[in-house]
């Protein structure tokens, strides 16, 4: 028997919101922190270890690439992995939606329930609010409201149980293969690959990896959602 699909979850980062800048932010803080201990470290060098964590499945790509480096001396390491977090805490650009993004969750909303399965936190909502865009999502949940968080399938678990529904009628739409599309299979969910940011040329290991549908930015994602159908 069909299962018609009845809610959609998406991705903060690389689908409601453009994480260019923050990219580009915590790269001057991390070629900085290295290079203090390896001087010739540069921009060009961060890229290449960026590209190495998405290439191999790095859960967190900023962790990869100071371990790789700074890994000569653990407490220099971990000198470096405080600073990078006390940095990127008070300083961090402001959180910007994905251009286009208003266009879709308006045509999404027309058919679907919709949340948000993200790591940001309570001012993704305020963001939305402030847009006017926050009433077009049938639930405001952050992940604050969650201890877990992915890529973690029982993160995503947490979150239908919260709203109400069965995973299998439900639609994940992520940027990441590890985080977005790889759970939201494991729990029967089909799962949309948005290739933005710098895991865009992730590669699926796997069929069981393969999203259900790709898109190459959030342009036509609610006529993508709807196809599934």
């Amino acid at each position: 028997m069909k299962i018609k699909i009845s809610t959609v979850l998406l991705d903060a980062g690389g689908v409601i919101l453009d994480e260019g800048e923050i990219e580009r932010f915590c790269a001057e803080i991390i070629t900085g922190l290295i290079a203090e201990h390896l001087p010739d470290y540069n921009f060009e060098q961060y890229w290449i270890d960026v590209d190495e964590a998405v290439e191999i499945y790095t859960p967190t790509v900023y962790k990869y690439v100071l371990w790789k480096n700074l890994q000569f001396d653990r407490q220099i390491h971990d000198r470096a992995l405080l600073e990078f977090k006390s940095r990127f805490k008070s300083s961090r650009p402001p959180l910007r939606l994905m251009p286009g993004f208003g266009n879709e969750i308006k045509a999404i909303h027309e058919n679907f329930a919709t949340a948000i399965a993200g790591q940001f936190g309570r001012e993704i909502l305020a963001l939305l609010e402030n847009e006017k865009l926050l009433g077009y999502f049938t639930h405001h949940i952050t992940q604050d409201d969650f201890e877990l968080t992915k890529p973690d399938p029982r993160y995503y678990e947490a979150i239908v149980r919260k709203i109400g529904v069965d995973p299998k009628v439900c639609v994940m739409v992520g940027d990441r293969i590890d985080k977005d599309v790889i759970p939201a299979h494991q729990l029967g969910m089909k799962a949309v690959l948005v290739r933005t940011g710098i895991h865009r040329n992730q590669i699926p290991r796997t069929p069981f990896e393969i999203p259900d549908a790709e898109l190459e930015s959030i342009d036509g994602l609610a006529k993508a959602i709807k196809a599934l159908l």
